[in-house]
């Protein structure tokens, strides 16, 4: 058998920031300390979480332009051969061109199961995946309802499939950004401006919250698309004269400083399916409000680290935010156990020994 350890490339479409971009990162630059041979690529484009790639890692922005784009699948299927990569760990929807990088290559791949949407898995469209299916070697996903849809609906047989939790990493910049609003009144939430994510629910909830707490803001960080959904959030934010609390901020490469300069942690989905922000919250020490969706239950341990509330319900994720809000020693009780928790069962420490022998039993068949 041989005993050195396989070369991996991790496999997105973007570097843009986003729950499985972050989690692509973190196996990169984690596996490069392990003594692994690390790679990394975007398959379409870079983005803000190329700054966050460790040193270590090879990194290539692929650049394709179409679903199948032969030069840039050429390319690839090089840059497999050339670095002998022996497991392609595709994310998402970047299992497409690993499977046809397999056909070239003969690189074993391993599937990621991100998807967002797991309390609506019954629209989810199926076709390709269950045929792309067929090539791949092993599956992951981030919580067990997507695990079990898995096992259900795709052509690979049901013992090489698993759940893996997501873990974090933060990794704060040192910039001391120049924040709005005072640092002990800050809550904010990281999720990208998509409609799963259900800003407006937060919004109401906010409104409701800031007539009582006045001097407290609101941050959200995530890539804005300025399509027609931030259109109606921005349109709701200055119908409601809530421009000088609520702020957009975009994406943010040092997203890791601003939730330290934070006081509250919140997320608002409609769906998840174990959300890295929400590690990161823990990471960062702040007591959460969050949605019962996904397996953020059971990350929160079912309310004893932080506080549940069921979604699209803006009266009671106001109530929440306004009890943390009052009370400061709760906040520290949740930040400090919620940290704890985090570390024990979702830091890079707790998941990559199973990460490893995951790609231990894939390679060696």
């Amino acid at each position: 058998m041989n005993n050195r350890k396989p070369n991996v490339l991790q496999l997105i479409d973007s570097l843009a920031i986003g729950g499985a971009e972050r989690m692509s990162v973190n196996l990169a630059n984690t596996l490069s300390k392990k003594g692994v041979g690390s790679f990394l690529c975007a398959t379409r484009k870079g983005g803000d979480l190329e700054a966050m790639v460790a040193s270590e890692v090879s990194c290539l922005i692929l650049g394709k332009r179409a679903p199948v784009d032969l030069k840039a699948l050429w390319r690839l299927a090089g840059f497999v051969r050339k670095n002998q990569i022996d497991i392609i760990h595709a994310h998402s929807s970047s299992f497409f061109t690993a499977i046809l990088v397999k056909l070239l290559t003969g690189v074993r791949v391993v599937w990621h199961d991100h998807y967002g949407n797991a309390e609506l898995l019954d629209k989810r469209p199926i076709k390709s995946l269950r045929y792309a299916s067929v090539l791949f070697d092993y599956v992951v996903s981030v919580n067990e309802t997507l695990a079990k849809w898995s096992r259900k609906h795709l052509l690979i047989s049901k013992n090489r499939i698993a759940y893996l939790p997501n873990f974090a990493e933060l990794t704060p910049t040192h910039t001391n950004p120049q924040l709005p609003g005072e640092p002990a009144k800050r809550i904010v939430c990281l999720a990208n401006l998509r409609e799963q994510k259900d800003h407006m629910t937060l919004l109401r909830a906010f409104n409701t919250f800031h007539k009582q707490h006045p001097d407290w803001h609101l941050l959200l960080v995530g890539e804005d698309r300025n399509d027609a959904y931030s259109a109606s959030l921005k349109a709701y934010i200055a119908k409601e004269g809530l421009k000088d609390v609520v702020h957009i901020l975009g994406s943010c490469s040092d997203s890791a400083d601003i939730l330290l300069a934070s006081t509250i942690g919140v997320l608002s989905s409609v769906s998840e399916g174990l959300p890295v922000a929400l590690l990161e919250y823990g990471l960062a020490k702040l007591p959460v409000v969050c949605t019962d969706v996904g397996q953020c239950s059971e990350v929160l341990d079912h309310g004893r680290y932080g506080v549940l509330v069921p979604p699209s319900v803006p009266d009671a994720l106001a109530d929440a935010l306004a009890a943390l809000a009052s009370s400061q020693v709760q906040r520290e009780v949740y930040a400090v156990r919620f940290c704890n928790y985090v570390k024990k069962h979702y830091g890079k420490d707790a998941v990559i020994g199973d990460v490893m022998k995951l790609y231990r039993s894939v390679w060696h068949g």
